[in-house]
């Protein structure tokens, strides 16, 4: 990631899988570079790999002692290693900002993903509400960021959240039981867009890996509470279990979070926010492949749908 004006953890983006290559490549404005290119590629695919990777996690820990852990585990390896670089540590001011900036993107969000999730909403339906990301983070950058959002890009998006709807209509059942969890779904949307944002507006100057420790470990903090007091920490460590923390914690914590970041600090807050768009079929394809959902043509149209909007929307220039 870019040394300024925010830095956030450096990290090496997976190889690109063949759809979500072609979709996200589609997504670029021309001008771009590879590396660019494999950055958007990557933060579609980790992003997806954390709903999967939530829903594994609870099946051996409550929600918010799972999201301490996770917190917990990356937020203290950025420590050691920025302790052992000997880097700058942040201070006054900047560390409050940071501390927030964390809170509201690590824990506020996926935390409510899955205390959501564990209340019974199904991962395609929870992907499909954080995919409003782009239009909730675009509206709160026009005051605060003053972007623009113009005629086109909003088409785009609206294009690209009618293709997300399509592609998981076909699992939407609501009933009283599941509005607890839907509204703490929507309590995590409000966290990344709201945290985002906060991020771009008062985290400039961050050093990297100091940075992303002191937000993990805010995070790791503010879901301990509820873990102690509300779960009383309830995890079962198995063999099967560490595979899911740690990628949890060092995939989708660590290298997730950096690479939203970087691409925030090189382009508008609404055109990377629409890469979103993608999340929820490229978590569907995963969830066929580990969890053995399968793949229904509603959802093939909507991927279509959501790529055409998604590609509308990246070609304007914040």
């Amino acid at each position: 990631m870019q040394l300024h004006p925010t830095q956030v953890a450096p990290a090496s983006a997976p190889p690109p899988a063949t759809s979500a290559t072609t979709s996200a490549t589609a997504t670029a404005p021309r001008g771009l570079g590879r590396g660019d290119l494999l950055a958007r590629v990557a933060l579609v695919l980790v992003w997806s790999s954390g709903f999967i990777s939530g829903k594994l996690g609870l099946r051996h820990s409550a929600p918010y002692t799972f999201a301490a852990l996770r917190f917990a585990l990356a937020g203290g390896i950025l420590l050691v290693l920025a302790l052992a670089g000997r880097r700058a540590l942040p201070r006054g001011r900047l560390l409050a900002h940071l501390a927030v900036a964390g809170v509201l993107v690590q824990a506020v969000q996926f935390s409510s993903i899955y205390v959501g999730m564990n209340l019974g909403v199904p991962s395609g339906l929870a992907a499909l509400i954080i995919a409003l990301y782009p239009l909730t983070a675009s509206l709160i950058a026009v005051p605060v960021l003053h972007e623009r959002v113009t005629r086109g890009q909003c088409l785009g998006l609206v294009l690209g959240l009618g293709g997300v709807a399509l592609a998981v209509g076909e699992g939407l059942h609501f009933d009283a039981d599941h509005l607890a969890g839907l509204g703490f779904v929507v309590l995590a949307l409000l966290g990344i867009s709201a945290g985002t944002v906060y991020q771009k507006r008062f985290c400039h100057g961050m050093e990297p890996v100091s940075g992303n420790a002191v937000q993990l470990l805010a995070a790791a903090v503010t879901a301990l509470l509820p873990a102690l007091f509300a779960e009383g920490f309830d995890v079962t460590f198995t063999a099967g279990y560490w595979p899911v923390l740690l990628w949890a914690a060092l995939i989708n914590s660590i290298v997730g979070v950096g690479l939203l970041y970087g691409l925030l600090q090189r382009h508008g807050t609404s055109q990377v926010s629409s890469l979103f768009y993608l999340v929820p079929m490229v978590t569907a394809g995963f969830a066929a492949l580990v969890l053995d959902q399968h793949l229904g043509p509603l959802t093939l149209g909507g991927l279509v749908l959501a790529t055409a909007g998604t590609l509308l929307a990246g070609r304007v220039r914040s």
